[in-house]
């Protein structure tokens, strides 16, 4: 391939072919070897400096929760020096709660104990009792392992026995769950609530929590008692930071190569395998970041904090916050009201998935573009300049759309916002232009995964690079390999094709006591297979353009991405969610979608109304979503809505969904474990749970 000198964008490693160059960023191309700066080696020490530099900054914030008027108060923050005491209270008193468990099983079990380096399991949702737990292992060299209930119990119970843990630090919630299976958890032998385990008006200091439904005293003092019948010890987090605020257990401080977490990624089948990853990992991670915002940053990094803690998207942005020394709110507990929580807390950035923004796309188009009348033709052109600004390299804002129309959008999400940051899947393009004019800021997609601390390739697109491919993060190589069962090769002309392969000084340990999956996903030695397929353009960069392990033929032969069609099936304002589908000896797609209730029924009741002889008496006033999906002219009606809707995205003809099930019921996390907890749908149990409709579909 001929690279154009004057346009090229990364450092081509000489004498690195093989079956393709390998490429660096043209900032770090004579080394990989990518050092953090201010001697920040650790988390340990990043969180020391912040609290020396700005002790009485506020670093967490949490909304409490009023049980008398069922609302949620405005944010409540910790200081980074409040924080410090708590965390370096709650450390020492596992390392003393540890110690003393460890004296009745004898000096080996003492001895691994004062040796530092084991796990605590930590199991609930994302709330401010999390970060403390990672400052507080961190001042004792211990490490975490994340718990999440899609997982299911089987896989809870590997991970804390995988994991070794001898505590799990939980929300009150989880208490139960963790009881149910303590006869298969050898060594968990105590269990810290993150709730208070008194009374709401028993005068504990513990604010950030209170006992949620369906708990009152009577069933805490259960769950004390059953536990005790076990022989598990239970205790409140308060209890335990008083436990060690008494002749406190001195720091004993990590080295950059210790674990800082265990993070479980879950597979289709099997054990959800353990990725090692380490203080190093995550300082370097933070530090690039950081440098990524440099150039358009005003303030310092704050962000809400919901995406689940347990995969390393989230804790690598709130590793990035302490960085900064900025701040980090936690959410209500219903993902439904994000941006409830985003608007009061006005963070600087937005940490999301394609599927969010889908979403975001969905509501701000049908108040804008989309609306009736006046208000759609004011809105298509407003978006229509903006869009040919951005693309004329002028800017995102504009003095007279952004007054009457844009800042109500950007403050739907926050007023204070700085960037859109995506991750998982690429978003479209013309969802990410209409968000960038719209909310008024860039957007950062990374790539990456757990594996590679969620980073490895990046780009942004803003009002001065409106570039859309992605170049290597400073002190990542990244290469190419064949794959010719897909007919991608490193020597296609004039653009070389393949599976993308990183390394990285960031690039993770290995699999926990998996030497097996180790090898597996690491190539000679260190270079990590991730699965997507990539393309070099003319000036270096790389574009993601298929996904090696979701791809499936349709009978003429030809490769389907489904996240591709979804990506575009969800920008509709009368689609939440889809799950596209095909069979290898059928030549079209098939889809499952779930209307979005705030939209569908609201547009239907306009049809039956003004077709009412077609409806057979169906009453438009007491219609619903499920009435309404088994209905035959409905479904042919969202059918035409895709078609055109394909059209304008040009799709090409075997990507267009010819048939579909309208599924009333959300893909979940919980109800019908559809989806993982950064709310990427689950693929192979979507195929498994809508088996029997998607064969329907083609009859």
């Amino acid at each position: 391939m001929n690279l154009n000198p004057e346009t090229l964008r990364v450092h081509v490693v000489p004498n690195s072919a093989k079956e393709g160059f390998s490429r660096k960023n043209l900032d770090n191309k004579d080394s990989l070897e990518f050092g953090v700066t201010d001697k920040v080696y650790t988390l340990y020490d990043m969180f020391e400096r912040a609290v020396r530099e700005v002790p009485n900054d506020n670093y967490l914030g949490y909304r409490p929760y009023d049980p008398v008027n069922k609302t949620f108060l405005p944010y409540v923050f910790q200081t980074y020096d409040q924080v410090k005491k708590r965390a370096d209270n709650f450390g020492s008193g596992i390392m003393k709660i540890a110690i003393e468990q460890a004296k009745t099983q004898g000096q080996d079990e003492l001895k691994r104990v004062l040796d530092r380096n084991w796990a605590v399991g930590i199991y609930s949702i994302n709330r401010m009792e999390w970060n403390i737990t990672d400052r507080a292992l961190s001042t004792q060299s211990l490490f975490s392992a994340g718990l999440y209930d899609t997982l299911g119990e089987s896989s809870m119970e590997y991970i804390l026995n995988n994991s070794e843990a001898f505590v799990v630090v939980c929300s009150l919630d989880k208490v139960h769950k963790i009881l149910i299976n303590i006869e298969k958890l050898p060594n968990l032998k105590a269990i810290v609530s993150m709730d208070s385990l008194e009374t709401v008006n028993s005068g504990s200091t513990q604010q950030a929590s209170y006992l949620p439904p369906p708990y009152n005293t009577k069933s805490v003092d259960i769950l004390k008692q059953w536990a005790s019948s076990k022989n598990v010890r239970l205790y409140d987090f308060e209890t335990v930071e008083k436990i060690g605020s008494i002749d406190r257990i001195p720091h004993h401080p990590p080295k950059p190569n210790d674990t800082f977490t265990l993070l479980y990624t879950s597979g289709t089948t099997g054990n959800p395998k353990a990725a090692i990853l380490t203080h190093e990992n995550f300082s370097i991670s933070a530090v690039y970041l950081s440098l990524l915002r440099k150039e358009k940053k005003k303030n310092r990094a704050s962000m809400v904090s919901f995406l689940p803690l347990a995969h390393v998207y989230c804790r690598n942005h709130e590793t990035l916050v302490l960085y900064e020394k900025g701040q980090i709110g936690y959410p209500c507990g219903d993902i439904a009201k994000v941006f409830d929580d985003t608007r009061v807390f006005k963070p600087s950035i937005f940490t999301g998935v394609p599927r969010l923004f889908s979403r975001l796309y969905s509501i701000f188009s049908e108040k804008t573009i989309n609306g009736p009348g006046l208000l759609g033709i004011v809105s298509r052109k407003a978006v229509s300049d903006k869009i040919n600004n951005l693309k004329n390299k002028k800017g995102v804002h504009h003095f007279f759309w952004d007054k009457i129309l844009f800042n109500k959008t950007r403050a739907f999400v926050s007023e204070n916002l700085e960037e859109l940051k995506t991750s998982s899947a690429p978003t479209e393009d013309k969802v990410c232009d209409f968000l960038i004019v719209t909310l008024q800021t860039k957007i950062i997609n990374v790539y990456g995964m757990t594996e590679t601390i969620g980073a490895g390739i990046s780009c942004s697109r803003d009002e001065t690079d409106i570039e859309k491919s992605l170049i290597p993060f400073l002190g990542t190589e990244v290469r190419l390999r064949d794959v010719p069962e897909m007919k991608y090769l490193t020597t296609d002309t004039p653009n070389p094709r393949g599976e993308i392969l990183m390394k990285s000084p960031s690039t993770f340990g290995g699999y926990f006591k998996d030497k097996e999956k180790t090898d597996e996903t690491l190539v000679d030695t260190y270079w990590i297979a991730t699965g997507d397929i990539g393309m070099i353009n003319e000036n270096g960069t790389i574009s993601i353009i298929d996904r090696k392990k979701s791809l499936f033929k349709l009978s003429q032969g030809e490769y389907i991405s489904p996240e591709k069609v979804e990506n575009v099936l969800n920008t509709h304002p009368l689609i939440l969610q889809s799950f596209v589908s095909g069979i290898s000896t059928k030549s079209h797609l098939v889809a499952v979608i779930v209307p979005d209730p705030l939209t569908f029924i609201p547009w239907a009741k306009k049809i039956i109304e003004s077709r009412r002889n077609d409806f057979d008496g169906m009453s438009a006033e007491n219609c619903d979503v499920e009435s309404l999906a088994n209905n035959n002219i409905i479904k042919n009606l969202i059918l035409e809505e895709i078609a055109l809707l394909s059209q304008r995205f040009k799709l090409n003809g075997f990507e267009v969904v010819k048939a579909i099930h309208l599924e009333p019921i959300p893909f979940g996390v919980e109800t019908n474990g559809l989806l993982t907890p950064t709310f990427k749908l689950k693929r192979f149990d979507a195929k498994s749970y809508y088996k029997e409709i998607i064969e329907s579909l083609y009859q």
